[in-house]
């Protein structure tokens, strides 16, 4: 019996001491080990946990499409060659200004309030690291749009000119279906800029043509006041008259110096003369004072005529600009009338079928090499300046 339990004893020995010697390799081991094991493995091992049974499975709905207006419909041989030179892709500034849209905090907020957007990121489905809100952020409107821009995103594609839309949830249908309504409100925005674009078109030309329609009523308020002032309706017609008069009293003026010239040559005695010079002696006064009416003072005829027709002038180059503007006016109408923009989706949001993220392998091998660089630069600094004290 006793010679049993010293064999047993003997035994537990002999397979008790390679199983501490064992243990004390591998505390050593660790031990020496320890940075790597704490920077580099632990980390990655965390790393493999979380993604291989924490991380909930992401869904991305992708859509295309392109807005195109007047201003992109000019000559592709134009726009190859302003790509060829680095001159642009030929998208307007429209495009840009949907895409930040669509990533936008008005964006945002209308998601919140229609598509409950809040809920589709706060969903049992989301685990503790990727829903929103968690441990590691705030819960304010402006945490949750820098959580909203990770998610949903807007990228031109300068090749083909296209816009691309991603949005990412934890539901393939909410996917979809925030994609669509972005889409939506995109639509909604692309309208409102060519309401605003027709209106601010329209109103420029209408109140160029109602400054013209203003200033042609006062130019013939002013022709009123000016002809109560003269007590004329129109100066140069009501002056024709007297003009005629004066033409024909020069005319026989003229007659009869030319009566008394044959008299004076044939009858030097005829007692005609006299009274041809009478006549012309007449004559001459009667056009002075005919002449005097026309040319004379400030109250003659032709102070008054030129300042009607000073009037006259001006209302008929009013009238030509009222006939341009209201030309302008009728083309901006009709301008504005075609839609300068429109949103066309090249493809629709898609329904995925699989999760996108996470990509477990991908952001394992990132975790790896992440800290594995931060190791050995760690490892690097403190051995050149153990180096540097020794020397």
């Amino acid at each position: 019996m006793d010679q049993m339990d010293s064999g047993i004893e003997e035994n537990w020995r002999r397979t008790a001491l390679p199983a501490s010697q064992n243990s004390r390799k591998i505390v050593k081991f660790m031990q020496r080990h320890a940075a790597f094991l704490g920077w580099v493995v632990l980390p990655t091992s965390l790393a493999v946990l979380y993604f291989g049974l924490v991380a909930s499975p992401q869904y991305v709905s992708e859509a295309q499409f392109v807005v195109r207006g007047q201003n992109n419909q000019s000559s592709p041989g134009l726009s190859s060659l302003m790509m060829m030179a680095g001159g642009g892709s030929g998208q307007s500034e429209d495009t840009y200004a949907v895409q930040d849209y669509v990533t936008s905090r008005d964006a945002a907020k209308l998601l919140l309030e229609t598509q409950n957007l809040a809920k589709v990121y706060d969903t049992p489905r989301a685990d503790f690291l990727a829903r929103f809100p968690n441990f590691y952020s705030g819960s304010t409107f402006e945490h949750f749009y820098w959580y909203y821009q990770r998610h949903v995103i807007a990228e031109l594609d300068t090749t083909s000119g296209l816009s691309s839309l991603q949005v990412r949830t934890f539901d393939a249908n909410d996917s979809q279906r925030v994609a669509h309504a972005l889409l939506v409100a995109a639509e909604k925005l692309v309208n409102k800029m060519n309401e605003r674009q027709r209106r601010n078109l329209i109103d420029s030309s209408l109140r160029e043509r109602d400054a013209i329609v203003a200033r042609l009523r006062d130019l013939s308020r002013q022709i009123d006041d000016y002809r109560n002032k003269v007590a004329m309706l129109n100066p140069m017609r009501q002056s024709e008259p007297v003009l005629k008069d004066i033409a024909s009293l020069q005319s026989m003026l003229m007659t009869t110096r030319l009566q008394v010239a044959q008299l004076q040559a044939t009858a030097p005695s005829s007692p005609l003369i006299p009274v041809y010079q009478r006549r012309i002696t007449a004559l001459i006064d009667e056009i002075a004072t005919a002449s005097t009416g026309v040319t004379g003072d400030g109250k003659s005829l032709v102070p008054k005529i030129s300042g009607y027709d000073d009037l006259i002038l001006q209302r008929k180059l009013a009238e030509k600009e009222l006939v341009t503007t209201t030309a302008a006016l009728d083309n901006a109408r009709a301008q504005a009338d075609r839609q300068q923009l429109y949103l066309d989706e090249v493809t629709e949001p898609n329904l995925p079928d699989y999760p996108t993220y996470p990509r477990s392998l991908a952001d394992i091998a990132v975790v790896f090499a992440t800290m594995l660089g931060l190791y050995l630069m760690a490892k690097l600094i403190i051995s050149g300046a153990r180096e540097h004290q020794i020397h």
